[in-house]
């Protein structure tokens, strides 16, 4: 790459005291396959050692951003978009890798596809050792059309943690960048703003792996309605249309099943509440109609697909 020339691509590290494990995710971008990226390392007022180990990496690629506070991964993200230089973006949070061809692929697809404005990619979703969970793959279908990746998307059929994100800098700026006020769903959130305002695509292509880590934001049953009912205000549609509303029937029916059998009754009545004086009792119980349907439908599709793989298995003994 010529000294003033832009990189091809940014990828953005929000960190927060993370100096025993971000040297892996820094290191799984510095062996990627495709050279010409800028790493912007967006620190979110860490207290560790954090900046130490990332500005003792010497590579002209790797640009540290120092913030005096924290402020929320979601900040730390539009600080380094701000400051990106790449006409397309990727993300990486510090927990997760990239494997070797993840920003060649992204590069190359967004060349071939000059419509394109946004992609989800898929990945492997990894466990600590000791955990007795297997590795596993999280692979998005091949979807080419916005219409379908939007339907995808409100129906919970897509993988899309941060890090599988990729879009024209141009684009997120468009669809605003990421809420800071938001502390869950806010990869939910930025792509269905992204989506109105670009051209959307998933892949099935693996090109990450995620590392899963106990009390994850995601696993946190108290913060789930709250969040919930915050993305409903920001997009009514989400219950409004009964195209969209299955995935989060399903969600809110499945968030209480994992309550019950945690016997969090308390919480139960709690979220119950919320929920009520958010879409009215006759609401919620759609809601919960829905979504023990569309829970039903699943666990007999995912019967039917073991039966098929067991007879096509016996057939080839």
């Amino acid at each position: 790459m010529a000294a003033n020339a832009l990189p091809a691509i940014a990828v953005i590290m929000p960190v927060y005291n993370r100096a025993r494990i971000v040297r892996r995710a820094i290191d799984s971008v510095l062996a990627q396959d495709f050279g010409d990226f800028e790493l912007i390392v967006a620190d979110d007022g860490s207290t560790d050692d954090t900046c130490d180990v990332v500005a003792a990496i010497k590579d002209p690629r790797v640009t540290l951003l120092r913030a005096e506070r924290n402020q929320g991964s979601n900040a730390a993200r539009n600080r380094g978009i701000q400051a990106a230089r790449a006409p397309l973006i990727a993300f990486l949070d510090s927990d997760d890798v990239y494997l070797p061809n993840k920003l060649g692929f992204v590069v190359r697809l967004f060349g071939n596809r000059p419509d394109l404005d946004v992609l989800l990619d898929s990945f492997i979703k990894e466990f600590p050792a000791g955990s007795g969970r297997k590795a596993t793959k999280r692979q998005n279908p091949n979807i080419d059309t916005t219409p379908e990746f939007v339907s995808a998307l409100f129906n919970r059929r897509l993988w899309k943690a941060t890090s599988a994100i990729s879009i024209r800098r141009e684009t997120a700026n468009r669809a605003g960048l990421f809420d800071e006020t938001l502390k869950r769903r806010q990869d939910f959130d930025f792509l269905i703003r992204a989506s109105a305002v670009g051209n959307c695509a998933a892949t099935e292509e693996v090109t990450w792996v995620k590392t899963w880590t106990p009390g994850a934001i995601s696993d946190d049953l108290g913060t789930f309605v709250g969040a919930t009912i915050e993305l409903c205000r920001r997009h009514p549609q989400y219950f409004a249309n009964p195209e969209f509303r299955p995935g989060l029937a399903r969600d809110v029916t499945r968030h209480f099943v994992r309550l019950l059998a945690a016997r969090r009754f308390a919480d139960i009545r709690r979220d119950a509440q919320l929920l009520r004086h958010q879409f009215s009792t006759a609401g919620l119980m759609r809601l919960m109609g829905e979504g023990s349907r569309e829970m039903f439908l699943r666990k007999l599709s995912g019967k039917r697909i073991k039966r098929a793989h067991r007879a096509s298995a016996l057939q080839n003994i």
